[in-house]
């Protein structure tokens, strides 16, 4: 068996397929550290798939009713980035579309 290079297979699916995340939070501060994860990330240019992120945005006032929030650009999208989206107070989940 001969190798030429060993990676995470983590990084070797995220750099096949094109991924789009969706992240639901409920709290509007959440909209501050969800920023500054994707402009790190981008500007440490990971590996991994890019792709659209939309922030969901529940309220959950007299109606519960939610706002789809596209952001306009590409960003990276690998195990990691998810985790720390994830880890963000305000954020309740974040799944691949």
């Amino acid at each position: 068996l001969l190798a030429r290079s060993i990676s995470p297979i983590d990084t070797v699916v995220a750099d096949v397929n094109e991924a789009a995340l969706q992240v639901y939070i409920n709290e509007p501060q959440a909209i501050t550290y969800i920023s500054a994860v994707l402009e790190d990330a981008r500007k440490q240019k990971l590996r991994g798939a890019r792709g659209p992120v939309t922030l969901t945005i529940l309220n959950d006032g007299d109606e519960l009713s939610e706002i789809d929030v596209e952001l306009n650009e590409d960003f990276p999208i690998n195990p990691e980035i998810k985790g720390a989206l994830r880890s963000l107070d305000g954020v309740m989940d974040v799944v691949e579309a």
